[in-house]
């Protein structure tokens, strides 16, 4: 059994170090030398025993990358207790640690950018995009009428992508901290309008779930 989890942790590392090489190539593709450096390798051999191509490399890199993604978003909304802090639990999923650092935020900026012609990225972004959209829906049923959740899901979805590109091209002008507020702002704004007996305690439930499932990850 010792050899099926040292060839997954090989392939995990292998998808690190894509992320790296697309990290440092910018738009342009990375060479299997490009990744065979990030990955401590003197050559490639080793990838093409685990990957077919590097088109199968880059897509299972793509998989990895939304599969964190979503852990992240299933993790913090089964932390949350009420509907607001599930609401607020995808926003600090979206702005999460692993999704801002250098090499995730460089990763997801150059599959995007080939999602539209690319049939198996496009498949991967919509299919993500449709799952942390069901989440935030179902947690928005519980604050909204229904014939108003799938338009502020929409909107919700629009401004923390927004926000997450502007903290990409300048972390100096967002912050992870100050994106997660303006959001949160912003949805409570949308809620009061709408339900005004419920703006105190949504007012109230915002921070302490992304603290909390923070401290459970990091435990």
């Amino acid at each position: 059994m010792a050899r099926p989890v040292k060839k997954l942790v090989r392939k995990k590392d292998l998808v690190r170090a894509t992320m790296m090489a697309i990290h440092g190539t910018g738009l342009a593709e990375p060479t299997m030398a490009q990744i065979s450096t990030c990955a401590g390798l003197a050559s490639g051999s080793i990838i093409s025993h685990y990957f077919a191509s590097k088109e199968e490399l880059l897509e299972q890199t793509y998989r990895e990358l939304a599969t964190v993604f979503m852990g992240e978003v299933v993790f913090r909304v089964r932390a949350a207790r009420t509907p607001i802090e599930k609401v607020e639990a995808v926003v600090a999923a979206v702005f999460a640690p692993s999704q801002t650092t250098p090499e995730a935020v460089s990763a997801w900026l150059w599959f995007w950018s080939r999602a539209a012609i690319n049939s198996t990225y496009g498949q991967i972004e919509r299919t993500t995009y449709a799952s942390v959209r069901d989440e935030l829906e179902a947690a928005l049923r519980g604050l909204l009428p229904k014939a108003n959740v799938a338009d502020v899901a929409e909107g919700m979805l629009a401004l923390m992508y927004g926000l997450w590109l502007r903290f990409a091209l300048d972390p100096g002008a967002v912050d992870v901290a100050r994106a997660v507020r303006i959001t949160m702002d912003l949805v409570r704004i949308r809620l009061a309008a709408q339900v005004p007996s419920t703006s105190a305690s949504i007012g109230r439930s915002a921070k302490p779930v992304a603290l909390r499932a923070s401290r459970r990850q990091a435990a």
